[in-house]
């Protein structure tokens, strides 16, 4: 999967490794959750995950138009990319926008990060991917993390802060969490055989968010009665700038240096250092909060990316 780079953009690779171009998509990604945190509270996971993806689509396709990708695609590929997005878009970001209502952007993060080992174990099954012994390994530091980090992640008094606090269950604002990452890796491996043919990356990705974002807004009160968010609260117009600062941080220029990386480097490298999103968000809402992280979230956030390093 490469993505061409324009010629007047080519002198920015002597300044720029893809090494960083993977920790800034990650960092992009942690700064989304930051600016989203509140008004997902306010909204619940749903609404806002249904009026951000106007904004998504609405910049995707002026991006794929702009680069002419749409000549890329074939009338074959639309059922993948169909599957692709309403597994991983329709299913996968509502889920983790209701979990992140729920439990806050710090262990939504570090949930979320399960769905590297989750698009592992199905290259494997599907793709007759390499699985090494080390893989096992990598799998337990993971699985360890997130119990550290969503469990013993918390200081004393936190639990108010918008950030931090628990809106009803634990257990099951962690279990929208996980359906969200098992369907953002089950929406990947869909779209794989397309760009493995060459279709252009933000053509794909543009296919993808129309799809989803409709099917999104047909689907609206039957999501809702399914994710039963917390709160329903008003809209203000602030709002709109906070999804499209959203919008653009993850699923442009996150989704953009992502793509950069993977074009100009190391696949496996690349994919540990953009999971690297939990370490990142720990000192933002240390400088947002005021206060230091918790030892636990700190060893969990560590251990899910090694964990994640080991298994790719």
């Amino acid at each position: 999967m490469r993505v061409s780079v324009p010629r007047d953009a080519r002198r920015w690779t002597v300044f720029l490794s893809y090494q960083i171009a993977a920790l800034l998509a990650a960092t992009s990604w942690a700064c989304s959750s930051l600016i989203a945190a509140e008004p997902v509270r306010r909204l619940g996971g749903p609404r806002f995950c249904r009026i951000r993806m106007l904004y998504v689509t609405a910049m995707l396709v002026l991006l794929a138009t702009a680069t002419g990708g749409w000549s890329t695609l074939d009338r074959g590929d639309m059922g993948l990319l169909a599957v692709s997005g309403l597994v991983g878009i329709l299913l996968g970001d509502l889920a983790l926008f209701t979990a992140m209502a729920r439990i806050g952007p710090r262990r939504t993060s570090v949930l979320f990060t399960a769905n590297a080992p989750m698009a592992a174990v199905g290259g494997v099954l599907l793709f007759d991917e390499s699985f090494t012994s080390w893989a096992l390994v990598g799998a337990v530091l993971t699985v360890a993390g997130i119990v550290l980090a969503v469990n013993y992640g918390s200081r004393i008094g936190t639990h108010v802060d918008v950030f931090e606090r628990v809106e009803g269950s634990l257990v099951a604002g962690a279990t929208w969490a996980g359906i969200g990452a098992l369907g953002q890796a089950l929406g990947a491996l869909a779209a794989k055989p397309v760009l493995d043919e060459g279709a252009d990356t933000l053509a794909v990705a543009a296919v993808r968010v129309v799809i989803a974002t409709v099917a999104l807004w047909v689907l609206a009160r039957p999501g809702d009665r399914l994710a039963r968010p917390a709160r329903r609260g008003k809209l203000k117009p602030s709002d709109h700038l906070r999804f499209a600062a959203s919008a653009f941080l993850a699923m442009v220029l996150g989704m953009s240096l992502l793509l950069w990386a993977l074009g100009h480097g190391d696949t496996g490298v690349t994919t540990i250092l953009s999971a690297t999103t939990p370490v990142i968000l720990l000192p933002l809402l240390w400088v947002r909060l005021r206060q230091a992280p918790t030892f636990g979230a700190w060893v969990g956030a560590l251990l899910t990316v090694a964990g994640t390093a080991l298994l790719l």
